[in-house]
């Protein structure tokens, strides 16, 4: 019977691809950001503009989910009456079944995120609001991901096993730049929250020299991020919205940190997550 087809108008890789595509990348770039072959490639972005009902990469590019339309004030009174009372008995039923689905973990297309390769080595520089937070607790505290509320548990939770780390804007300034800087070097992924690609020297004092792209600047009204990484590959680049679809964009962020990070793991081995270069 195959796969069943997946709730959301994307599949979680087609969200990664989709991004991708945001960042003007090439079916080839694709494959080896994703560590898939061409034709995977090529297959999930034709499903894309298929879905979408786009007919061009730039149209799909420029797609926003269209905000969710109250069909059911179209039914008559009596009608949105009994929807509501069929509605309310359902819902029970359907959060035991919910409940039994998160237990079992059986949607393939959805791994845990204790399965991460970073797993325990990101650490997170949070702002004191939880409501501004990359995503909830719960689900921080699920990949594995450390969150600390001054600079100076930031700098102590930071060690030698870190393999990314991520700096909310209201504390950018607050760190010393050459300190980041020299995290850079040894191959640690720098994520800024809030902060634009070009805005990364002044701010975080990190010149993404080599790295290509066309990277915009997005709005300060939005939750956003920008990612840096010396290693592998002579350097790569991300940004993205964090707001846009925020599950599928928090496992995409997990995954960039990921497929960028190249360290020391705990064996003496080189991690080199899920990059293909």
């Amino acid at each position: 019977m195959g796969r069943p087809r997946h709730p959301d108008i994307l599949t979680p890789r087609e969200w990664e691809v989709l991004a991708l595509l945001r960042e003007r990348l090439t079916n080839e770039d694709i494959a080896s950001r994703l560590g898939i072959t061409l034709d995977g490639a090529k297959y999930h972005v034709s499903q894309i503009l298929s879905k979408l009902g786009v007919s061009t990469r730039e149209e799909a590019a420029a797609w926003r989910p269209p905000e969710k339309q109250r069909w059911w004030m179209a039914w008559p009174v009596w009608a949105r009456i009994i929807g509501a009372a069929t509605i309310a008995a359902a819902v029970a039923g359907l959060a035991v079944l919910a409940l039994g689905v998160l237990r079992t973990r059986g949607d393939e297309e959805v791994p845990s995120l204790r399965d991460n390769a970073l797993y325990g080595r990101i650490v997170y520089l949070a702002p004191a609001d939880h409501s501004q937070w990359i995503a909830p607790p719960e689900q921080l505290a699920e990949a594995g991901i450390v969150t600390t509320a001054t600079p100076d548990q930031f700098r102590q939770a930071v060690t030698s096993d870190t393999a990314a780390i991520i700096i909310d804007r209201g504390w950018a300034l607050q760190l010393d730049r050459g300190w980041v800087r020299s995290q850079y070097e040894q191959g640690v992924v720098i994520v800024g929250i809030g902060i634009n690609m070009s805005e990364m020297p002044s701010v975080l004092g990190l010149s993404p020299v080599g790295i290509s792209g066309d990277f915009g600047s997005y709005p300060e009204s939005r939750r956003f991020y920008s990612l840096i990484s010396k290693q592998p590959c002579g350097g790569g680049a991300s940004q993205d919205y964090l707001d846009l679809h925020p599950q599928s964009q928090f496992n995409l962020l997990i995954h960039r940190m990921a497929n960028d990070a190249t360290l020391p793991n705990r064996g003496g081995e080189m991690l080199k997550a899920e990059s293909q270069c």
